[in-house]
């Protein structure tokens, strides 16, 4: 009897499974039909084609932005009504808002209806009944309200055991509502039973973050579970779950489930993992979605379907910005696909986002978070918004600056009705962000989120990542936890310190979404070093593009060889000034140039050799940068720095200068006795040879540089070497400097001090950008 019960069990799973797609089928073909006459009973009364809703999409690489201001702290739930005319949303200052959508577009009157019943707690989640009479809020004081939309009062309230994580009333049904809490019950209310008796659904010791009706068949129910990821439910038979999704051990805390508009696709969000699509049907995912800068962790957030065919899924995440993934190409009868295409990335918020909801009546997405304002986002070009539809942010980033040492404890005092930005709470999560990242490992230590008081602004997040510090414990040891060639420097060629601890994490977050991809076998060292080597490359020719503009400013338009033919006329005429050099007398006859040449070429010279002089006293500079920079290391890196004197540095440098000068006046003394044996147009011939010269010592420092850079890890920093490095080579050109003739001051120095030059001018700006 003990090895019957599970065969009898996953029978009766099976032929429930079966009933569900017989089920949906049917239930879909009577109600789509409903559901699609209502759609374009709407269109006709006055909405636009969803054709053009879908065109502006499909092209969609950014979209038109608007803030909505009326909370006094986080907006932690949104959504929309049926028809899509109201807006609700609830946060940490216990209020429930209702804006209306067609007024707020329109206008910016900022003036949302408030329901008469506050709760004593932060607000988690929101829902509106089927005829849009009736909307309900449940937060972290065990309620769930039921307010009266027209007049605002309170209808009824049903308490709890805990917390009130998710919410969902049934598109099908008045009467219907179910409820996920912090305590492991889904509950099933029927308000038709006069004593509001809820149906327990399931019950488990981990916490429930949401739940989602089947959009045409109430019988099912999708759940997110902190230990046991995503589930579905028949309610006919809820002794055990219908369907359990593809469970990820590394990452089991699912937190949130949304059905596209047909019930016919599932989309699932968990922990540190990008969005997972599925068929209701299936414990397979369909794909996982993947950004390389998408990550999601601190607090508890959800997705959704957008688009007038749900062609599309919207998420938020800790890096500011929200992610839009295109369905385009997805074969949806497939399994474990792997869709990296690129997203649009939308940016305008300015902390982490968590709600994304979508109007598919009047193509609007709304998005909220830590901030006390609402973004709506529409295709559309309307007055008072900012954006455009095709050009993608000139930032893709925040731009405002990251705090990265705040207090646990967070306090706020909505008795100011304050709408302004709260930077406190700015700087809360700024830090609760960088901290996750910076100690979380895989190898099952707990993350400082886990310990996070719960005293805080938006207890949400912290009681997600408490719940969630459970599942470190099972997830497998790796040595690796770091993304190769992200070095401690290389943040500064990140936008900020969260994207590149990101980077740092790119590594274990990619084996992470391999495996929620249902097992596949894909080479996650394929996939890395296919995305180190496009940002290797592509940061790569930024930095060649940087030094070739400073070059360009320096030197001027005449100056770069702009073709390879004008590169290999000057390499001739490099040679013909070597020759000239050597030998003047079997040097070939050239072309007299005039006057006006020579002054010119002349006067190039002279500025190159003040140029070169500033580079030293440069690099100078940057010596006594290093030497304080070396009391901060520890004394293994110390070591490294002290085996030079300081002194000899000092001279070595002033050394190098003496004989930059020496050299000039040497190179004017030998062209000036250089041409006492040859005809008129000799003279001409050397300053002209000189002058291309110094112009190819210009193309060879560059073709050097281009050289060093190509070798250069993906992310590496803006400085060409690292503090040791740098010291090592400096003691490496200082020992080559005194076995090398003065010579040579024109040639390989000059690309040395190129280098140095423009590893100072690295060192200065990261310098500043850190402080």
């Amino acid at each position: 009897m003990k090895y019957t019960y599970p065969k009898i069990g996953t029978s009766i799973v099976h032929i429930h499974r079966m009933n569900y797609a017989r089920g949906s089928r049917s239930v879909e073909c009577l109600n789509l039909d409903v559901g699609l006459r209502q759609r374009e009973n709407d269109l006709v009364a006055g909405q636009l084609s969803a054709g053009i809703f879908r065109q502006r999409l499909s092209a969609a690489e950014n979209l038109y932005q608007r803030n909505l201001t009326g909370h006094y702290g986080c907006v932690n739930a949104l959504e929309f009504s049926n028809g899509g005319q109201f807006l609700a949303s609830g946060g940490d200052d216990k209020r429930v808002l209702l804006w209306n959508i067609d007024q707020e577009v329109v206008t910016e009157l900022g003036r949302p209806q408030v329901m008469n019943e506050t709760h004593t707690s932060n607000i988690f989640c929101l829902g509106f009944d089927t005829f849009n009479a009736h909307v309900f809020s449940g937060g972290n004081d065990d309620l769930v309200i039921q307010h009266d939309l027209a007049t605002g009062k309170l209808l009824n309230y049903f308490s709890h055991e805990g917390p009130v994580y998710g919410l969902s009333v049934d598109r099908t049904s008045v009467h219907l509502f179910s409820v996920a809490t912090e305590s492991g019950e889904v509950l099933f209310y029927d308000l038709r039973v006069g004593n509001y008796e809820p149906l327990t659904v399931a019950k488990f010791r981990s916490p429930f973050n949401a739940v989602e009706f089947h959009p045409l068949n109430g019988n099912f129910l999708a759940t997110a579970n902190a230990k046991r990821g995503a589930m579905l439910w028949d309610l006919r038979h809820h002794n055990h779950p219908l369907c359990q999704f593809n469970y990820i051990p590394e990452s089991p805390s699912c937190m949130s489930v949304r059905f596209n508009c047909s019930g016919s696709l599932l989309l699932t969000l968990h922990r540190r993992l990008p969005p997972i699509l599925f068929s209701p049907s299936s414990p397979e995912p369909v794909g996982t979605f993947y950004h390389d800068e998408y990550f999601n962790s601190c607090t508890m957030k959800s997705c959704s379907f957008a688009g007038p065919q749900d062609e599309m899924v919207v998420s938020g995440s800790d890096n500011f910005n929200m992610f839009i993934w295109r369905l385009d190409g997805v074969d949806l009868e497939a399994k474990n696909q792997w869709i990296d295409t690129p997203p649009v990335i939308l940016t305008g918020h300015r902390s982490v986002v968590n709600q994304v909801r979508f109007n598919r009546q009047r193509c609007l997405l709304a998005s909220s978070g830590v901030e006390k304002i609402i973004k709506l986002w529409s295709p559309f070009a309307q007055h008072g918004w900012e954006g455009s539809l095709m050009y993608p942010s000139s930032k893709p980033y925040c731009n405002r600056t990251l705090h990265n040492n705040t207090t646990e404890h967070v306090i706020q005092d909505f008795s100011s009705c304050d709408t302004d930005e709260d930077q406190v709470m700015l700087a809360f999560f700024d830090t609760l962000v960088q901290r996750e990242l910076e100690s979380w490992n895989t190898n099952g230590n707990h993350t400082s989120s886990d310990s996070t008081s719960s005293s805080t602004s938006s207890e949400r997040s912290e009681a997600g990542a408490s719940a969630a510090s459970e599942e470190e414990e099972e997830e497998p040891t790796d040595d690796e936890d770091d993304t190769p060639n992200v070095s401690e420097l290389s943040w500064q060629t990140h936008p900020n310190r969260i994207f590149y601890l990101i980077a740092k994490k790119r590594r274990a977050l990619l084996q992470m979404a391999v495996k929620g991809t249902g097992g596949q076998q894909r080479s996650v060292e394929q996939l890395l070093a296919r995305l180190n080597g496009e940002q290797k490359q592509a940061a790569t020719q930024a930095r060649i593009s940087d030094w070739l503009d400073e070059t360009h400013r320096l030197f001027g338009d005449d100056e770069m060889p702009t073709t390879s033919a004008e590169a290999a006329a000057r390499e001739q005429r490099r040679r013909v000034f070597d020759q000239l050099s050597r030998n003047p007398r079997k040097a070939p006859q050239l072309k007299p140039s005039s006057a006006d040449t020579l002054q010119s070429n002349y006067e190039q010279m002279e500025r190159k050799r003040k140029l070169m002089r500033l580079r030293f006293a440069s690099r100078k500079r940057r010596r006594n940068t290093l030497r304080l920079r070396a009391s901060d290391l520890d004394n293994d890196s110390i070591e490294g720095l002290e085996e030079d004197p300081t002194n000899d540095s000092d001279e070595e440098g002033e050394t190098e200068e003496e004989d930059a000068e020496s050299e000039d006046n040497n190179n004017n003394n030998n062209n000036n006795n250089g041409t006492d044996g040859l005809d008129t147009a000799a003279p001409t011939a050397v300053a002209a040879a000189a002058a291309d010269d110094t112009d190819d010592t210009s193309s060879t420092s560059m073709t050097s540089m281009e050289a060093q850079l190509s070798q250069a890890p993906s992310t590496s920093s803006s400085y060409p070497f690292h503090v040791e490095t740098e010291a090592n080579n400096n003691n490496q050109m200082a020992a080559n400097n005194n076995h090398k003739p003065p010579a040579t001051t024109n040639g390989t120095a000059a690309v040395d001090m190129c280098s140095t030059e423009s590893s100072s001018a690295s060192t200065s700006s990261s310098s500043q950008a850190a402080i």
